[in-house]
């Protein structure tokens, strides 16, 4: 188990998970971090550093610290795929909750 959420009841949502949908919540955590590097004008990052962030020891991460992935026009197309795909589904909810619109 990866322990790396602040707050008890984050905490205790993501002790719940199978492994399939705490790989996906670390993943949305991930690319959450590198969007926020990309739009702060960031254009590489410290696999090391991203490691510690999501909950990785120390030992292990420092294998890590000479290592780095580029946020280039690839990520930049990832990025707009994966906002529009978050607008759709956070519509979709809205319209589905309860059979009313919610505006």
């Amino acid at each position: 188990m990866v322990a790396f959420f602040v707050g008890r009841s984050i905490w205790l949502k993501y002790c719940m998970l199978d492994d399939k949908q705490l790989e996906d919540a670390v993943q949305d955590l991930i690319m959450d971090i590198c969007e926020v590097m990309y739009l702060r004008g960031y254009d590489m990052v410290p696999v090391g550093a991203m490691m510690r962030l999501v909950g990785v020891g120390d030992d292990k991460a420092a294998a890590h610290d000479g290592e780095f992935f580029a946020l280039d026009h690839q990520f930049e197309t990832m990025l707009h795929d994966r906002n529009q795909t978050r607008k759709k589904t956070k519509k979709a909810k809205r319209l589905n909750s309860n059979g009313a619109t919610i505006h």
